[in-house]
């Protein structure tokens, strides 16, 4: 059986993901941990850092998956994502990053917290609170050291017209990362185009028996 652990950004909730699991093989297993809760847990970014991943960690045991899963994120949720994979590297099959962020910076963040709060909202949208504390969780953070130091399957994939994805997700090509574009999409694919991600991320497993 496949696991997946679906990790999200943050202009979203874990409930973008549900659309993507309807697409998803039916015996696979799948998992949306809420790293809101938990961005700002500590008193500096390492110790968020180590508190988004022990949240992916209870949720996984809470769903009684004892397997290594495929880790599968959008934007910002690539550092927590990379992290987790490093911290625990048994619990990690593989990893299909999309439209990657690996590092925030203070002033980014500010720009992305007046962008989700401009964006149309859908049901999935994270609240403005929510944003704000996704993002103060992740400044500081730079996970792309950690990035060359993955041996498991991995791919970073990003929509044709999502710029800053296409540079983060070519850098990790150099890295040794598999890469791939998805034409004519955007940065939120996943979450408008749900069958289509979920063709992606069931190709990837096939392809690496994950």
């Amino acid at each position: 059986m496949t696991a997946v652990a679906f990790i999200h950004g943050h202009a979203h909730t874990p409930e973008v993901w549900r659309a993507v699991a309807d697409h998803l093989p039916p015996a696979w297993a799948v998992v949306a941990p809420d790293l809101f809760s938990v961005a700002r847990v500590g008193f500096d970014a390492g110790a968020h850092r180590h508190a988004m991943a022990a949240q992916i960690n209870r949720d996984l045991a809470l769903m009684g998956l004892e397997e290594p899963v495929l880790v599968v994120s959008e934007g910002l949720g690539a550092i927590p994502a990379i992290h987790y994979a490093l911290e625990h590297p048994g619990r990690v099959a593989g990893l299909f990053v999309s439209g990657p962020r690996l590092s925030l910076k203070r002033g980014e963040s500010m720009r992305l917290q007046v962008s989700a709060a401009l964006r149309r909202r859908s049901p999935t949208s994270a609240t403005s609170e929510q944003v704000g504390t996704y993002l103060a969780g992740l400044v500081g953070l730079d996970e792309h050291d950690a990035a060359t130091q993955m041996d498991v399957p991995r791919v970073a994939i990003a929509g044709e017209k999502d710029s800053a994805g296409t540079r983060e997700a070519a850098a990790l090509k150099g890295a040794g990362w598999e890469h791939d574009v998805a034409l004519q999409a955007s940065e939120d694919w996943y979450a408008y185009a749900p069958g289509a991600f979920a063709a992606r991320v069931a190709e990837f497993a096939a392809t690496h028996d994950l």
